[in-house]
């Protein structure tokens, strides 16, 4: 008796214990209702309050705050778990977008739906109202010249601007300078100091005379220091001759170096004609881009009467910066 008492109460422990799982609700068909904030929401308090429906089984929910948006990913502000149906954050003037998953001990719902909303700013500020950046452009590869000089067009209505220069390509990348309550629409940022190798951020908003302000405008850029090397010539060899009669078309080639350092900017070939071995006098010139490595070209149209030249090719890059000098060249015999 004693035994079987005992495998009675083993059995009832492990049913109790597996009926955890049981009672748990299915939740998985299930997606949360979002009360705040509605999509397209210009919240001006802050902290903001997030705020769903309760749902029936769910115990905790699954918060993700992200700016500009989930598709295109720049600041995720938050990722956390969160228990009741009210939640209270704090967040800088921009576009966010948020979502909530709703959890228990066995199931997680669906996720809701990203749902937009700018906090200060009005929807589109990004774009359509906000600050218009000047230089440097989007994308723009820059060498160790650049000043650190950085340009916004007017903003009308506007009291001060807000800057911001930020280490890689992503405004959540390391702060290195912010300033504000700038009344000027340019700054010489980190006091015109020379940017190392990288990629960088910028940013500006406007703090309007009505109280507003607009979201950052961003921009990245790059600085590029490394010479770009030297270019190796293929064709046509030395002391090949062509006719300007008879073979005015030439075709030239090369191979470029190896693309190296941090920021690798597009290479540019630049092919020179001189009629001295020192390029002295140089008496034509043609530019191509990273993706060529060979043309051909019609010699009457580089203007090259009948004589002996000398040709070699330069490599820049799009940053400005340029090659070493090449000691090496090719010769060719233009005849009539």
């Amino acid at each position: 008796m004693k035994k079987a008492s005992f495998i009675a109460i083993l059995g009832a422990l492990v049913f109790l214990g597996s009926c955890k799982d049981i009672i748990e609700k299915d939740i998985s068909g299930d997606t949360p209702v979002v009360i705040l904030p509605q999509v397209n929401d210009t919240v001006d308090v802050n902290p903001v309050h997030f705020k769903w429906e309760e749902m029936s089984g769910a115990t905790k929910y699954h918060l993700e705050i992200v700016s500009p948006s989930f598709a295109d990913l720049e600041v995720y502000a938050l990722d956390s778990i969160v228990t009741g149906t009210n939640f209270f954050f704090g967040l800088d003037s921009a576009e966010y977008q948020f979502r909530i998953t709703a959890l228990n001990a066995g199931y997680e719902s669906k996720t809701s739906v990203p749902y937009t909303f700018w906090v200060g700013t009005s929807a589109g500020g990004s774009n359509n109202g906000g600050v218009v950046l000047d230089v440097p452009s989007q994308n723009a590869y820059l060498n160790e010249t650049f000043d650190g000089q950085f340009k916004w067009i007017n903003l009308p209505g506007t009291n001060t601007y807000t800057f911001e220069l930020h280490k890689t390509n992503a405004f959540s990348g390391q702060l290195l300078d912010i300033a504000d309550q700038l009344g000027s629409v340019s700054i010489f940022s980190l006091s015109g100091a020379q940017l190392d190798e990288g990629e960088y951020c910028w940013g500006v908003k406007s703090f309007l005379s009505n109280g507003n302000e607009t979201a950052y405008t961003k921009r990245v850029f790059y600085v590029d220091t490394t010479d770009p090397g030297v270019a190796t010539l293929v064709a046509p060899v030395s002391n090949t001759t062509a006719s300007l009669s008879l073979n005015p078309d030439v075709t030239f080639s090369w191979t470029f170096p190896t693309n190296s350092g941090i920021i690798q900017s597009p290479l540019i070939a630049r092919l020179q004609f001189s009629t001295t071995t020192n390029f002295s006098a140089i008496v034509a010139t043609r530019n191509y881009n990273s993706a060529q490595t060979s043309a051909a070209e019609d010699l009457n149209n580089l203007s090259l009467p009948a004589g002996m030249y000398y040709w070699r090719i330069i490599v820049l890059d799009e940053a400005g910066n340029i090659g070493d000098t090449p000691t090496t060249f090719n010769s060719l015999l233009v005849t009539n």
